[in-house]
Order: C-alpha cells, then structure tokens, then sequence
C-alpha cells in the first residue's frame, strides 16, 4: 500500500470527526513493549510486536502504521457530549461513510472493568477492501475507540499486538 493509500485510509476516519495525517519518516518503534499513556487522558495501554511505526496524532491520542501488513491501529478519546447515547450509537457512528459494511460479530464485552461494544467488520474505502476489529469504550464523560484495521486478506497478520493492547487497556485514577 503506497503511502497515498495509506493517507486516504487515514481520511476516511475524518468522516467520524478524527483527523490522521501520516508523519513522513518515522522511525520504527523498537521490538518488545510500549506503554502509551496519552498526555491529559485518563488511560493507558501496553503496545507489543514489531514493524509499528507512530504517525503524526490530530485528533486521535496514538495513531501506528504497521508496513509490512498494511494494517493501523488507532486510539482515540472524544468527550460524551451526549449522555444519552448508547454503546450502540457510538459504535455506528465509528463507521459513518465506509462503504459495504458487513458486520461479522458485534458484542458487549468489558475492558478495563468498563462496558464496550466489540465489532469486527469488513468494508470498502478507497476502493479497497478492509476488515476492521473495534472496540468502543463509553465511560461516564468520554468515549475510547480502540481500532485496528488492514486489507481483508492480511487482517490476522498482527492482529494479535491490538488485541494485546486492547487487554491492556486500563483507566487511570486521578
């Protein structure tokens, strides 16, 4: 996937309010562990596996590419503007604008001791067939999303460092 590719992906969430922009030059994060502890948000998650690039954050807290699967991972916080809404909601409005959805599985699960939406779909943006797996955290004030997603046929590659991640995945006391 060249980096054009990758960019336009990258857009396509800015149709649900997040903005992404590739930072040219990354440097590779090193093998082993990362714990991201985004500045001014209350959680942190522990990244593992090799070949995760960073790319340049807008809206979203974290934001890795990972070259040789063509696949992204993406953590994001947004304020609960509307107390009213449902996990349900929230996740729907993660997929405004991808064409073809087709929901595989959608659950309510619990990460970090909070109720989630757990969705694991397949897609089409920029003529490109993709599956994503998300989860969608509500708490009392915000909303986290825990994405992951890559080309249908190299979804399992490095699936398993989001799925790492998202056990990880812990609300820090203030």
């Amino acid at each position: 996937m060249s980096c054009f590719k990758k960019k336009d992906i990258l857009q396509w969430l800015g149709v649900s309010g997040i903005l992404l922009s590739v930072l040219g030059g990354c440097a590779q994060w090193s093998s082993g562990k990362r714990t991201i502890s985004p500045l001014y948000k209350k959680y942190t998650l522990t990244v593992t596996g090799n070949g995760w690039e960073p790319v340049k954050a807008g809206k979203e807290d974290m934001a890795l590419w990972n070259k040789q699967s063509h696949a992204m991972m993406a953590f994001i916080t947004s304020d609960l503007e509307n107390k009213k809404y449902t996990l349900e909601i929230l996740n729907n409005q993660l997929f405004i604008g991808l064409k073809g959805k087709k929901i595989l599985s959608m659950e309510p699960v619990t990460i970090g001791n909070q109720k989630a939406m757990h969705t694991i779909l397949t897609g089409e943006m920029d003529n490109q067939h993709v599956k994503i797996d998300s989860y969608v955290i509500r708490t009392k004030d915000h909303v986290y999303d825990l994405l992951y997603w890559s080309p249908s046929d190299s979804f399992e590659d490095v699936r398993s460092d989001f799925e790492n991640a998202v056990k990880s995945f812990k609300l820090r006391e203030e």
